[in-house]
């Protein structure tokens, strides 16, 4: 049978099952074949009657009912972040909000041990974090400068030595010259002397002017070896100063591209965390709407004290509703999400529409417990299906819900069905005779009980 069918039937045959045993109250005497097959009879008994039912075949359904109420689909709680004192209320309840919406703030300064007071330490917090990097930037951006300074000298300083190296050069192969020169003159005037010395008949003053000769070379020689000594040197010491001003160039090239890198991040992260501290603490001191939709529930004014994570405004979107209820462990256990269910008006039992349930809370489906901190939210939510204008918020609503159902099987009402140290058994009738039988049961409707074993169809059934 298909499950709203079953659903419907179910409601048809409570309200039913309701009036006719109360006619059967009022009358007596009836006979077994007058009455409906749901209702009990009359049986005499050694001058006593006792109400007595007929095992039949047909559907039995577990179901499970409860109330709810009609909510908004979206329902949100808002709360302040910090504790303090209520500054502006905004809007009153039936008010249309949209995203973003300011919709209550607390006092922008408070006494000193009053926790708006943060506000104001964070705002001093980030002044002085934001100076502290403007500082720091001023004292780059100079350095910078200075060190653009220096590189230019540098180069220039370096471009000057690299121009000289062709001085330096030449005069070092100029005295390398003379001085191999001075060599060869000294060479040759002793040779010449040496001759002079080996011809006896020489006249003295040949000889004298070839020692004079010698002793002339000998000390150009000794300036021609003091004149490349210094120049090797000169040549030395430019040298070394070339490769001074090579390196001071690549210090200050250095140094000018850790200037430009920017001044310690820790600065910019100090300004940065400290800002967020502050928009922090300013969004807790606020309350903004974060969807669309319409103020429900309102409890502030403005000079009222109100503490942190408290909800405070709940806005939700009208246009679409579902039914919200609170169920126990016990009834949370019966279902799943997914199941259908019939949801009627509380005043007009009549009037149904098909549901569907949604959302289960935690542990029991995909809800959870702990969505807001101010307001968990533990109720199972029912959506709704066709033409919704008739409900209104906060209408009181019974939902029912099939958990198990079987067609064609023995049944009787509960109240025929005995208990005794657990185990089950009915009294059946026998002409004048009553017998006690043991039953297995399968499912317990509200109305009808499932009969196993132990019970055939048509058999009278005494109730106790």
């Amino acid at each position: 049978m298909d499950q709203g069918k079953r659903l419907e039937v179910i409601l048809r045959r409570s309200l039913c099952a309701k009036v006719l045993l109360g006619l059967l109250f009022l009358v007596t005497g009836c006979r077994q074949a007058d009455v409906p097959p749901v209702a009990p009879t009359s049986v005499s008994t050694l001058g006593t009657t006792s109400l007595a039912y007929v095992v039949q075949r047909g559907s039995v359904t577990k179901i499970l009912e409860f109330s709810g109420r009609i909510s908004p689909v979206e329902e949100v709680p808002l709360y302040f972040k910090i504790g303090g004192y209520v500054k502006r209320v905004l809007v009153q309840p039936g008010d249309q909000v949209k995203t973003g919406d300011l919709l209550a703030a607390l006092e922008a300064e408070a006494e000193a041990e009053g926790p708006q007071n943060q506000i104001v330490l964070a705002e001093l917090n980030l002044a002085v974090a934001q100076a502290g990097l403007s500082q720091a930037e001023e004292a780059n951006a100079y350095a910078i400068t200075q060190a653009e300074l220096l590189l230019v000298l540098a180069q220039e300083q370096l471009a000057r030595a690299r121009a000289l190296r062709a001085t330096f050069t030449a005069a070092t192969v100029h005295a390398r010259v003379g001085l191999e020169q001075a060599e060869d003159q000294v060479a040759r005037a002793e040779i010449a002397y040496q001759q002079a010395l080996a011809r006896p008949w020489e006249p003295t003053e040949v000889r004298d002017g070839q020692a004079f000769v010698l002793q002339q070379a000998r000390w150009i020689l000794e300036m021609a070896q003091a004149d490349h000594d210094l120049a090797v040197a000169n040549e030395e010491v430019y040298q070394r100063d070339l490769k001074i001003a090579e390196i001071a160039v690549k210090q200050a090239e250095a140094q000018l591209t850790e200037l430009k890198k920017g001044v310690d991040p820790v600065l910019a992260i100090n300004v940065q965390q400290a800002q967020q501290v502050l928009d922090w603490l300013k969004e807790s001191s606020q309350i903004v709407a974060p969807v669309d939709g319409e103020v429900i529930s309102l409890s502030l004014y403005p000079g009222r004290p109100v503490e942190p994570f408290r909800t405070s405004i709940t806005i939700a979107d009208l246009s679409a509703i579902e039914v919200s209820a609170p169920l126990s462990n016990d009834q949370l256990e019966e279902i799943t999400e997914g199941q259908e269910a019939i949801v009627a008006l509380s005043v007009h039992l009549g009037r149904t529409w098909t549901g569907i349930v949604r959302r289960l809370p935690y542990p029991y489906g995909t809800g959870s417990s702990i969505e807001s901190p101010a307001s968990p939210d533990n109720s199972t939510r029912i959506s709704l299906e066709g033409d919704l204008s008739e409900l209104k918020l906060g209408d009181l609503v019974r939902v029912t819900i099939v958990l198990e159902g079987k067609d064609d099987v023995l049944w009787l009402p509960p109240d025929a069905i005995r208990t005794f140290q657990g185990r089950s058994f009915v009294i059946v009738q026998d002409g004048e005779r009553q017998r006690r039988v043991d039953v297995e049961l399968g499912i317990a409707g509200q109305d009808q009980v499932e009969i196993l074993k132990g019970l055939e169809q048509g058999q009278v059934v005494v109730a106790p």
